[in-house]
């Protein structure tokens, strides 16, 4: 492959991984526990979806990896 496709495969793995993440990420309402004095309203919590965090961080390897190999296609092909 040449320099150019890995790069190409790079940025794509790279924004489908911000994605990826950026929709596993979820805020749930919770009811507060009972203390004295009472607390009104409810905390928000942030609750991670596994699977896509695993395949955001399988994505963002990905990236890493073409990003590296582009730029070993690269020099190799400045070196001749």
């Amino acid at each position: 492959m040449t320099a150019r496709r890995h790069a190409v495969i790079a940025v794509t793995a790279a924004l489908l991984a911000v994605v990826l993440w950026w929709l596993s990420r979820d805020l749930v309402a919770v009811r507060p526990p009972e203390v004295d004095p009472p607390v009104d309203g409810v905390i928000l919590r942030t609750y991670t979806e596994p699977w896509l965090l695993l395949a955001a961080t399988l994505s963002a390897g990905i990236a890493m990896v073409s990003a590296t190999l582009a730029v070993l296609a690269r020099d190799r092909r400045h070196e001749q």
